[in-house]
C-alpha cells in the first residue's frame, strides 16, 4: 500500500504521540498495577495558515467559524462506533453502561496510529478542545450557541461549571485558542 505523506507538522505531532505512547506503555509494563493503562490525547497545532490535529480516544476538537460550530475529530469509543453503524439510537447511546469505553487511545500499546487531519484556517477561527466530561453533557446545537454567545476567556469556565451543574462524573477538560491572524498569502 501507499505509505500517506504528512507535512512537517504533522510529522513533528506524529513522532510526539508515539514517543507518549512508548512512554506510557512501558510504564505500565514496569508496574504491574499500571498495566492496561492509556489516555485519549487531542491536540491542535496552528502553522503557516493550517491546523493540524492529532487525536485519539474520545476527547474533541471543535471549530466555530462565521456562527458554525463543527467537530473535527472523530470519538474513538465503543458507543460511537456503535452509533456510527446504526447498531444502537441516540437514546440508547445516552443510558448506555459502556459510554466510558474506548477503543482508541495513547499508551495501552506501545505504538499508535492517532488520527491526523490539517484544515485551512482564517483569523477569527476559534477552537474548543475538551474532554468527555465536558461533552457527555453539552449537545452540539447547545454548544455552538454557548460559543457564540460567551467571550472566549469565559469559554471555559462557563462549559466546565455547565458540566459540573449536569452531574460532572469525570474529569472535564476545555481548552480554547483563537487564530488572530494567519500568514499573508504567498
Amino acid at each position: 500500500g501507499t505509505v500517506p505523506t504528512f507535512t512537517p507538522a504533522l510529522e513533528l505531532m506524529r513522532g510526539v504521540v508515539r514517543r507518549a505512547s512508548s512512554a506510557i506503555f512501558e510504564a505500565a509494563w514496569a508496574k504491574p498495577e499500571l498495566r492496561g493503562m492509556g489516555t485519549t490525547l487531542t491536540a491542535v497545532l496552528v502553522n503557516e495558515g493550517r491546523a493540524h490535529l492529532v487525536h485519539a480516544g474520545d476527547s474533541r476538537c471543535y471549530m466555530f467559524r462565521d456562527g458554525q460550530l463543527r467537530q473535527l475529530t472523530d470519538d474513538h469509543s465503543w458507543i460511537a462506533e456503535q452509533l456510527r453503524s446504526g447498531a444502537i439510537s441516540e437514546a440508547e447511546a445516552k443510558s448506555s453502561k459502556f459510554r466510558h469505553v474506548i477503543t482508541k487511545s495513547i499508551g495501552f500499546e506501545r505504538d499508535i496510529e492517532a488520527d491526523m487531519r490539517s484544515v485551512p484556517v482564517s483569523a477569527g477561527d476559534c477552537f474548543v478542545l475538551c474532554s468527555d466530561g465536558m461533552s457527555n453533557y453539552v449537545e452540539h446545537g447547545e454548544l455552538e450557541r454557548i460559543v457564540a454567545m460567551t467571550w472566549y476567556r469565559k469559554l471555559p469556565q462557563t462549559l466546565i461549571e455547565l458540566a459540573n451543574s449536569r452531574g460532572g462524573d469525570d474529569n472535564i477538560t476545555v481548552v480554547v485558542g483563537l487564530v488572530s491572524n494567519t500568514p499573508d498569502p504567498v
